[in-house]
């Protein structure tokens, strides 16, 4: 049933009502809406399949109103500020099946809880080349896994350094350097082996010298691409730069190329 709030003074409640306070009203939205002050104690549930708001003004609401906004809808539901007043939060933006309280501190001052909903699911997205990477509805913050290619390795001359891979992240870019290439000198050996690592390892080529004739030898790695894990911030929808680093030429006389590098992005969606 409909509970009589805010209440009157002199005004009688049945038992019925009385019990219905303990369920605050819903008010059902279908698009974009700018909070009232009679929505104070009620939940404001948006029902929308594409992007959408929930303005609150400033000097409408007092200390201590507070009131929740619940989507049920497709559309990420983004509640935002007008001008003058201060939302704080760690997100304002609610995914399908999530909600938030909003308690005023003051006319022109809220806080911004979430109340549950929704778990959000670790998503990763793998670059094995250079490309974009476009943040879903709701994800305002990724972390990236980033390593450089390998370098190359030679003989008679030395292989070539690995690039380095790299996210351009809102707040600056994030670079993870190619390994260096290096030359395996042996003077003239029966024979030599040279191995380009896994693709997408970012590891540097190998190579091995043997002498048959004098049971002797030798072996060595270029250096591999580093790595770096680092996160930032992003904006939904908003496609970030994301270059994955070649791996190091072969160098002359048996040589072999390092690996590409990879970038991994993690978000929760």
């Amino acid at each position: 049933m409909t509970t009589p709030f805010p209440f009157q003074q002199g005004q009688v409640l049945t038992s019925a009502q009385l019990n219905a306070i303990t369920t605050l009203p819903i008010n059902d939205q279908t698009a974009s809406y700018v909070a009232l002050v009679g929505d104070v104690g009620k939940r404001i549930v948006m029902n929308v399949a594409s992007a959408n708001t929930v303005t609150f003004n400033n000097s409408v609401f007092a200390v201590g109103d507070t009131l929740e906004v619940l989507n049920k809808g497709q559309g990420a539901t983004t509640i935002t500020a007008g001008a003058g007043l201060t939302l704080n939060g760690l997100s304002l933006v609610l995914s399908q099946y999530q909600g938030a309280s909003i308690t005023f501190l003051s006319a022109s001052v809220a806080l911004v809880f979430p109340t549950g909903g929704s778990v959000k699911t670790p998503r990763i997205t793998a670059f094995t080349a250079s490309g974009t990477f476009t943040p879903a509805a709701g994800v305002t913050y990724a972390v990236a896994y980033i390593r450089g290619g390998g370098g190359g390795i030679g003989r008679a001359g030395a292989g070539g350094n690995g690039g380095a891979s790299s996210v351009a992240f809102a707040g600056g870019t994030i670079s993870a350097l190619g390994g260096i290439g290096c030359s395996l000198d042996h003077g003239a050996p029966d024979s030599a082996t040279s191995t380009t690592p896994q693709a997408n390892s970012g590891l540097g080529a190998f190579m091995s010298i043997n002498e048959q004739s004098t049971g002797g030898g030798m072996a060595g790695n270029a250096f591999s691409g580093s790595e770096i894990v680092a996160g930032g911030a992003v904006t939904p929808g908003t496609g970030i730069t994301v270059t994955v680093g070649a791996g190091g030429t072969a160098g002359s006389n048996s040589g072999a190329a390092g690996a590409t590098g990879y970038v991994y992005i993690e978000t929760f969606e």
